[in-house]
């Protein structure tokens, strides 16, 4: 049987939207590669709408066992994963990878400046929360399986 995917943290739901604001994923059929902020790597996505499953390579979905941002935004990119496209605005050109690098790695000290910077741009926090939950929420609902095999990270 295949396995189920850990709940994806909230701020990979960001840097998905953050990707798709960014056209940084390219979708090809049921497979993807996706840009990281800096363009140093490149993620390959992979999915099987019959089996419900999907898998990708970058750190979060290969070592934490959680779908991360890559896969988010094939997802959305695909229509597979609805979302309110007002949310994208205030992501777009977010620096995920200097942010992750400058807080070392302490993603909750990257979504506290990056909702910060979201503030400043006059986004509505109350309404981007309810589209972040709404996401979540069924993303959740899709009950996606990880697709073998597995391919390691990009170096």
């Amino acid at each position: 049987m295949a396995a189920d995917w850990k709940p994806s943290p909230v701020i990979k739901i960001y840097e998905a939207l953050g990707a798709v604001a960014d056209g940084r994923v390219e979708i090809d059929g049921d497979t993807a590669r996706v840009a990281s902020s800096d363009k140093a790597k490149t993620y390959d996505v992979r999915h099987d709408p019959a089996a419900g499953s999907i898998t990708a390579n970058d750190n979060g979905s290969y070592w934490q066992g959680y779908l991360g941002y890559p896969g988010i935004a094939y997802l959305m990119e695909r229509g597979v994963l609805a979302y309110d496209s007002g949310l994208t605005a205030g992501l777009a050109g977010v620096p995920w990878k200097e942010l992750a690098t400058e807080y070392r790695n302490d993603w909750a000290k990257v979504e506290k400046h990056v909702r910060e910077e979201l503030a400043a741009k006059g986004v509505d926090l109350d309404r981007f929360d309810a589209g972040i939950a709404e996401i979540s929420s069924r993303l959740e609902k899709l009950a996606l399986t990880k697709l073998s095999p597995r391919q390691r990270p990009p170096k």
